[in-house]
Formats: C-alpha cells, sequence, structure tokens
C-alpha cells in the first residue's frame, strides 16, 4: 500500500515534538509493515493560493505551480492519507488547510461530467486518518464541533469512493501531556498502522 503522511508545523514547541515523534511513529510502523511511505512535511509550504492559481482553477489546467503539482500527483497514486496536525481553535493548522485548497483541485479531488455533475476524484484512496494534537478536552472540543476533523474525515471523505474507511486518533490536553500519557499515545497510533 502506498501511503501518504502529511505533517502540518505548531509554533507550540512541544506540541510539534509530540506531533514529529508522531509522524516518525507512523511512517516507522507503516515501513515495517511493508508499505511504501511518503512524508510531506508542510513546514515550507506556502498555505496561501495566489490570484494565477485561483484564476486557473477552473480552467483546464489548474496546477500551475510546481510544487502543487507534485503533491498532487503524489495523492492521486496513494492508497492511504494519514493527516498529523495540532488543531488550532477547534481547526486546521493554516498550512494543512492551505494545502487542501491548493491541492484538491478540479481533475484531482473531483471532475465534472458533460452535464455538469460532481464526480468523485480520489477514486484510490481506502483509507483516511486523521491524528490530531488537542489543547481543549474531549467535551470542550466537541463543544466547539472539532471543524478540523470535519473537514478531513466528512469534507474529504466526499473526494473518495464509498468504500473509503476513515479513523481518528486524538490526544487532548496536549499541552499537559507528560512522557508516559505520550508514549501510550504513540502506542495507539502503532497499534493503528499496523492494522492498516
Amino acid at each position: 500500500m502506498r501511503v501518504l503522511i502529511l505533517s502540518a508545523p505548531t509554533p507550540d514547541a512541544h506540541k510539534y515534538e509530540i506531533i514529529q515523534r508522531t509522524r516518525d511513529t507512523a511512517a516507522s510502523c507503516l515501513r515495517t509493515a511493508g508499505h511504501t511511505v511518503t512524508v510531506l512535511d508542510l513546514t515550507t509550504f506556502c498555505p496561501v493560493m495566489s490570484r494565477e492559481e485561483r484564476t486557473a482553477y477552473t480552467s483546464e489546467q489548474p496546477l500551475i505551480d510546481d510544487t502543487t503539482a507534485e503533491h498532487a500527483k503524489l495523492l492521486m497514486a496513494s492508497d492511504a492519507v494519514v493527516a498529523v496536525y495540532a488543531t488550532t481553535f477547534s481547526m486546521l493548522p493554516p498550512t494543512l488547510k492551505g494545502w487542501l485548497d491548493r491541492v484538491l483541485v478540479p481533475g484531482v479531488s473531483f471532475t465534472l461530467d458533460e452535464s455538469g455533475r460532481t464526480r468523485r476524484g480520489l477514486l484510490g484512496l481506502d483509507w483516511l486518518i486523521g491524528i490530531s494534537i488537542y489543547d481543549d478536552t474531549w467535551w470542550s472540543t466537541k463543544r466547539t464541533l472539532d471543524n478540523g476533523r470535519r473537514i478531513l474525515l466528512r469534507n474529504l471523505r466526499l473526494c473518495g469512493r464509498l468504500t473509503l474507511r476513515t479513523a481518528w486518533i486524538p490526544l487532548y490536553c496536549a499541552a499537559s501531556a507528560d512522557e508516559a500519557r505520550v508514549r501510550r499515545f504513540l502506542r495507539r497510533v502503532e497499534r493503528r498502522m499496523v492494522r492498516l
């Protein structure tokens, strides 16, 4: 299975360390299980769609940037996507949200048929897995609707086939997480990756 891991940065050093460890744990487990893994660290990715990209969005060739075109090829060739990030104000971090906006363009995430109806574009995906680090408790996260999770597991799922499977691995109250709790979380990540 070809797996694409998206790793989004965060300015908080403690959470960033957890994200890096989580990404590395997931990649190591997947490679050990025999999967082909590509890790995209979005630290240097520009999340802002340029005016030219916005104009090209509805054209025959919406991917005019070399980086986004390469990322789109990786995504379309993947059987599974694993997103590792820290939830920010109940949303995806700007780099991951910008990546979705710039890469999931017409012809990649969806197509339009002759009648103008939308057709799913990522029909090769089998799995979509989100791993998120939260500052808040479970209850507080649910109360704010956890929009990042909804975007990944609901909206992005609409781009894949009907049998696309999803999984979610959260770490709540990450700011106060000690080493023992982080290790328990990483063991959960390991177990999920092994079952992929």
